[in-house]
């Protein structure tokens, strides 16, 4: 699995994690077949980055109660390359490949998002939701998600996921701080064709918080509130992302009684 110096920092959201931006220049790497063959591993600021070498980002549809994606924000070093290369193991195994980001000009250049669309789209696979996978659906593709409430942000690449047909997976914090502006830009964001779904009331961290209250605390006071409000708003939502990335085996059991799937962090995955 791939670690790099700093990564999993207690006290770290995914977003601010130590690390330097993606770069457009590291060297490529092949896969054929089932056989690696590396060229070339990226090293930079201590971290050996090889996307395609994870193979707990790679699913084939909803094999796994508890789904892990890798963070594609800037200071998670993860090159253009490597991301092209990852896809082609989607490819060439027909698997779905999961990423994850936040904020589209914040934590991610909107160039990375185009990148990452447009590898997708040239090897035309296709663009998977968490609902699409909750569904059933198994065909090899790209999972794109984005979590927080980067409402405006969002919305504003709303015409560069038409360009490429993509349709990806929002989950959603802190729902009960959104203007009536930014609910609507959710709702047009579904009316696209995009899955919304949850991430939280107050963007807890579960490992810590369920180690010290218990996972059914956890539960009462960050998940049912703003699920509630969600709800209430029109939204369904089914699977949850979890906040850091930060998980344990009693918030799996608990969450898994409300959600039917969930998504992880690589850094943090149960498998």
């Amino acid at each position: 699995m791939f670690r790099c110096q700093g990564a999993d920092p207690a006290g770290f959201s995914e977003s601010s994690r130590p690390g330097v931006s993606i770069s457009e220049t590291a060297p490529v790497a092949r896969y054929a077949g089932h056989v690696w063959r590396l060229v070339v591993v990226v090293v930079v600021a201590g971290c050996d980055v090889t996307l395609s070498e994870m193979d707990n980002v790679y699913s084939h549809g909803m094999d796994h109660a508890v789904l892990c994606s890798m963070n594609v924000d800037n200071k998670n070093l993860i090159s253009a390359d490597s991301i092209a290369v990852g896809l082609d193991r989607a490819q060439v195994d027909g698997t779905i490949l999961h990423l994850y980001s936040h904020k589209p000009a914040g934590t991610v250049d909107e160039s990375t998002i185009d990148s990452i669309l447009a590898s997708a789209a040239d090897r035309s696979l296709g663009f998977i939701t968490y609902r699409e996978m909750l569904d059933g659906v198994t065909t090899p593709g790209l999972a794109l998600s984005f979590d927080d409430h980067d409402i405006v942000g969002w919305t504003g690449l709303r015409a560069l996921f038409d360009l490429y047909g993509a349709k990806v997976t929002f989950f959603v914090s802190s729902f009960h701080v959104l203007a009536p502006e930014e609910r609507q830009g959710l709702h047009d964001l579904a009316a696209d064709g995009h899955d919304i779904e949850y991430h939280s009331t107050n963007h807890e961290n579960a490992q810590d918080y369920e180690a010290g209250f218990g996972a059914a605390a956890y539960i009462d006071a960050d998940i049912r509130p703003d699920l509630a409000l969600m709800r209430a708003d029109g939204f369904d939502p089914r699977v949850f992302a979890y906040p850091f990335g930060a998980r344990s085996a009693a918030t799996d059991a608990a969450l898994l009684e409300i959600f039917p799937l969930l998504r992880a962090s690589e850094f943090r995955c149960p498998h």
